[in-house]
């Protein structure tokens, strides 16, 4: 009977040592899933192309690598995808090349960035139609324009995660940064609020990600206003960010200008659960090897002959500031006014070498198609337009207006305001108080610009493009 219940014991003790072993094995195949289970998604970002599609096929090598090493790889773009390569701007379709290159290339959402209505809006839209990818805007109200609805955002299933993007474009006092011309019947929401009424989103997928065309301070603003994020893909202010910037626990990251670079986020999720986030500029103009079928489209993009005519000719240098001075007085010259004026930042060349000067070179100074306006004004008009201007940008010591007919110097008080300008004619005669002045301005200025008679004014019917071409044909070297 003992005997009995020394077995009896034995067993009982084996069968729960068996149990545990069981448990064990089972929490270790547990622990093996749960290992398994951890997701890598990669994001491959650009900003504020402006049309540098030669850049392309080495993004293509790029892109190609790095799908090589990662399975779940998808591009985005954070705006300004036009204005800056006259091979795109000035395209049978404006535009569309970089849309059909993008195509190409797969990527998976962009949002709008300032210059992305340089063309007009029935224009942009035709390249949103074309795009295979969805192009988002939150704060935009266009569904009266003739650009008609953007979609706020965009959510998509990657390796059973859901990423879900917001778009948010830049503006100053209402506007993104560009012709108010090319805005007619849109207005923009304060980026912050919009953000804002969209926090919901992060209840419903596994990472939020705002794609903006903001700048890198305003993105700062927003993780501190919307924690809920867990990115912020960036553009408009060509920030290079070499690695992640942290602000309120949102990483930001952008990627420069002109398509030198591209962004690298990582993210790693376990389960459902993001637990890691990483950012990094790459510099792929140093890649040697372009991708084939890119660089084929891109040169056909490149065949245009008519692009190589001659035009002018250089001895010399010329800077920014030179070539605006030229084109200043080419406005003035084509429209017979006493004077004109010109904003330095539209003259997009920074550099003419010495020699022969083409077409191209012209579409680069002047991509957007702007047309010149005669105003009427008083010398107290022209004064105004100077001094609002300079004040404006007190951060810089001088205006951005360039004159053509006359010279101007503007007086500051003790704290560097502007409070007064001297205006000569090209004898060197101050401006007659109460006289009428014929003012040449670009359609830019006139609308954008504060001073009397800000929007009015009479359109010349000649575009800056037409007034250089006569310029150099009367004066072929510079």
């Amino acid at each position: 009977m003992k005997h009995e219940w020394a077995n009896k014991w034995v067993n009982f003790y084996s069968g729960i040592r068996y149990r545990y072993i069981l448990l064990y094995i089972l929490l270790l195949l547990v622990g093996c899933r749960t290992k398994t289970a951890e997701k890598e998604i990669v994001i491959i970002s650009t900003n504020d192309i402006h049309g540098y599609i030669d850049q392309f096929p080495k993004l293509a090598t790029f892109v190609e690598r790095v799908k090589a090493e990662h399975p779940n790889v998808i591009l985005v773009d954070a705006g300004d995808r036009f204005t800056g390569n006259p091979y795109v701007d000035y395209a049978e379709e404006r535009g569309k090349p970089i849309i059909t290159l993008m195509n190409a290339l797969g990527y998976a959402v962009a949002t709008l960035g300032n210059h992305e209505c340089d063309y007009g809006q029935e224009t942009l839209r035709r390249r949103i139609n074309d795009a295979s990818f969805p192009i988002i805007c939150a704060n935009i109200n266009s569904s009266r324009a003739a650009l008609d609805t953007i979609a706020p955002y965009h959510s998509m299933t990657v390796n059973g995660l859901e990423l879900c993007f917001i778009g948010l474009t830049q503006t100053t006092n209402g506007l993104p940064d560009a012709n108010p011309d090319h805005f007619t019947g849109i207005t923009f929401d304060d980026y912050r609020q919009t953000a804002a009424r969209y926090k919901y989103l992060k209840q419903n997928g596994d990472a939020l990600i705002a794609i903006t065309h903001l700048g890198v301070d305003a993105d700062s603003v927003l993780a501190m206003s919307m924690p809920e994020l867990d990115v912020i893909i960036g553009g408009h202010t060509h920030t290079l960010l070499d690695t992640a910037k942290f602000i309120n626990d949102v990483m930001i990251g952008q990627s420069g200008i002109a398509l030198k670079y591209a962004g690298v986020t990582i993210l790693k999720f376990s389960g459902k659960k993001l637990i890691h986030r990483s950012f990094r500029s790459v510099n792929i103009d140093t890649i040697t090897r372009p991708e084939p079928r890119i660089l084929d489209l891109v040169n056909q993009f490149y065949d245009r002959p008519e692009f190589k005519k001659i035009v002018g000719h250089t001895s010399r240098p010329l800077s920014q500031e030179m070539t605006g001075h030229i084109v200043t007085t080419a406005t003035r010259e084509a429209t017979r006014g006493d004077f004109a004026f010109y904003n330095l930042g539209g003259i997009r060349k920074t550099l003419i070498p010495p020699g022969d000067i083409t077409l191209e070179t012209l579409l680069e100074i002047e991509p957007f198609g702007n047309h010149i306006v005669i105003q009427e004004m008083t010398a107290e008009d022209i004064k105004l337009l100077l001094l609002n201007r300079f004040n404006e940008l007190r951060k810089y010591p001088f205006t951005d207006l360039l004159m053509a007919g006359g010279t101007f110097s503007i007086t500051r008080d003790s704290t560097g305001k502007g409070i007064d300008v001297l205006l000569k004619d090209h004898s060197g005669t101050p401006l007659a108080n109460g006289k009428r002045y014929r003012v040449a301005l670009n359609n830019y200025i006139n609308a954008e610009y504060t001073f009397p008679g800000k929007g009015k004014g009479i359109h010349s019917g000649i575009s800056v493009m037409e007034a250089l071409l006569a310029y150099l044909k009367k004066h072929p070297s510079l």
